[in-house]
């Protein structure tokens, strides 16, 4: 009995011990359990954390790429944009190592980023300023943030041609290196320059056509001035000859053969050769001046023509020549001046008869037309040459130029028949052939006048005094 009830105690004993352990063991369990529970609570948290840091790290990582896509297409942007500048423009760092040549400097200079290398290398193949872009810019640059001009230099391209260009600097930014990238940009100014330097001479050439303008006005209100003067004395002179030739009628020569008005002739032939020159200056510095007027009337141009063609005939045959005068019609009235009609056809029928030989011919033609009558004066002298047909009308030109030259004259009379068939509204052209003669065409217009003046007047008779006065002025330099 002993024994069982000290088994009972021990099992007792160790039932205790076994709930007691229990009890510890459930104890250390839940407190593994609040462990585990406030450790899964702390993992959450953290990973609640980590997925929101995550998100601000994706964040971030999306913001950066997009910024350096951004910087990535800024810069393809900007060297796109100095790639196609329609300027010239060159990158370099603060050493002088050329970074970037644009295509426009290239296509421009027909440099290309290997042909200048440096600052340097470019100054001295272009003949620019080399202290400027080695140098000098450089420093300046190097402390500055805003552009500024350089200055206009001369550029030597490739071909060897010279341009003008106005450059501009910049310091654009700061290299990976620390080292500065400086910009060059040219402004090509040499068609600019070219258009100034043309402007300047323009105006240049403008003054001196203004002193010359003033000092022709000045030459020709002298020559006015001279001519008039000129011809009071030579009017004298020429009325003292007439005096004098009636003074010799009265004079009775023993010598029956001897021509007692032969020295009064020539001095009444030299005369009338000052008076025609005197004239032609007048007339010429009227035109010059504005001031020569046209008197139009109602003419029978047929009638005019051939009176005037008709009173030259006796010294047409002195000179051993022929005279011959034609026309369509009869009849045909216009509107024009008379006296200056008969200006134009003595001084043209005067220079057919100076360089036609002896035993030639001088022709007068009149053809009618529509809107014109045309009036031809023809020779058979020796022609103009081909290289002064162009300038026959010119004034003061004269087909012989040379001290030998046959015949006199001052070069006035041709340009002087152009300018007075011109204020008639007519032209005047010439054909001609070395050694076959020569042919001068006037066309006058064929209109009337209202009812100023007769509508036919027979202006120059061959019995006319004055006449033969006019002829004799106008062939004072034919010598019978």
């Amino acid at each position: 009995m002993d024994n069982l009830s000290e088994n009972e105690c021990e099992y007792k004993k160790a039932l205790n011990e076994m709930k007691k352990s229990n009890e510890e063991l459930i104890k250390v369990n839940s407190d593994l359990e609040n462990k585990v529970l406030e450790q899964a609570q702390q993992l959450e948290e953290i990973t609640a954390d980590l997925k929101e840091f995550n998100v601000m790290l994706e964040e971030e990582i999306t913001e950066r790429t997009k910024t350096e896509e951004a910087v990535k297409e800024r810069e393809r942007q900007f060297r796109y944009t100095i790639e196609e500048a329609p300027l010239p423009i060159m990158l370099y760092n603060e050493d002088g190592e050329i970074k970037k040549i644009n295509r426009t400097w290239t296509d421009i200079t027909g440099y290309t980023i290997k042909d200048t290398p440096t600052i340097a290398e470019f100054a001295r193949i272009s003949d620019v300023f080399i202290e400027g872009l080695e140098g000098t810019t450089v420093s300046r640059l190097s402390n500055m943030g805003k552009k500024q001009n350089d200055g206009e230099y001369s550029i030597r391209t490739r071909n060897g041609s010279i341009l003008i260009w106005d450059f501009y600097s910049a310091n654009t930014r700061q290299l990976q290196d620390g080292r500065k990238l400086l910009m060059i940009v040219a402004i090509d100014i040499t068609e600019r320059k070219h258009m100034e330097e043309l402007q300047k001479n323009i105006d240049d050439e403008r003054e001196r056509l203004y002193e010359i303008k003033e000092y022709d006005r000045i030459k020709t209100e002298f020559f006015s001035n001279i001519s008039h003067e000129l011809r009071t004395p030579i009017n004298v002179i020429f009325s003292a000859l007439q005096v004098h030739e009636l003074k010799l009628k009265d004079y009775v020569c023993p010598n029956a053969s001897t021509d007692i008005y032969k020295y009064t002739k020539i001095m009444k032939q030299n005369c009338f050769r000052i008076l025609r020159l005197i004239n032609n200056l007048i007339d010429i510095t009227k035109i010059d001046s504005g001031y020569l007027d046209i008197n139009k009337i109602n003419t029978n141009i047929i009638s005019l023509v051939e009176d005037i063609s008709v009173s030259v005939v006796d010294y047409i045959e002195n000179k051993g020549l022929s005279l011959t005068f034609d026309t369509e019609i009869e009849e045909k009235n216009i509107a024009c001046d008379p006296e200056k009609i008969e200006r134009i056809i003595l001084n043209l029928l005067s220079n057919a008869v100076k360089f036609t030989p002896y035993g030639g011919n001088v022709m007068v033609n009149i053809e009618d037309g529509i809107e014109n009558i045309c009036i031809r004066v023809k020779d058979t002298g020796r022609g103009i040459p081909a290289d002064k047909l162009n300038s026959i009308f010119d004034r003061f030109v004269q087909v012989d130029k040379s001290l030998s030259r046959d015949h006199e004259g001052s070069g006035i009379g041709l340009s002087l028949v152009k300018c007075l068939v011109e204020l008639h509204g007519g032209t005047i052209s010439v054909k001609s052939k070395e050694g076959y003669g020569t042919e001068f065409i006037i066309y006058i217009p064929c209109k009337l006048v209202g009812d100023e003046g007769p509508e036919d007047i027979s202006y120059c008779g061959i019995k006319s005094d004055s006449c033969v006065e006019k002829t004799s002025i106008e062939f004072s330099d034919i010598y019978n």
